[in-house]
């Protein structure tokens, strides 16, 4: 399956200076109603299942995109400023598919 993800520079570097890796994973979200959705949401590590992530380098950088996650588009951008930064994901809410 074909994914799309792009890198604003801000979070490449960002992604650079902190080892060259990103994960984005699913974050399980509970609704008031008892619906669940996957969030994207990006950090600066290696996956601890790496067999439920696709692989990928983008920018130079080494991202590990989550299975249960939509095919995309994500765009990862960096937010915030000096110790306050973060990572954020723009892309496609995805149902909630718990992995084995």
């Amino acid at each position: 399956m074909e994914r799309e993800l792009s890198l604003d520079p801000a979070a490449r570097d960002w992604a650079l200076a902190q080892g060259g890796v990103l994960t984005v994973r699913a974050s399980p979200q509970h609704g008031c109603c008892g619906g669940h959705a996957a969030v994207p949401q990006a950090q600066t590590t290696t996956p601890d299942n790496p067999e439920h992530y696709d692989s990928t380098i983008v920018d130079g950088v080494e991202v590990h995109l989550a299975k249960a996650l939509e095919p995309g588009p994500y765009r990862i951008e960096l937010e915030g400023f000096w110790r306050w930064r973060r990572l954020t994901v723009t892309g496609p809410v995805s149902p909630w598919r718990p992995t084995a």
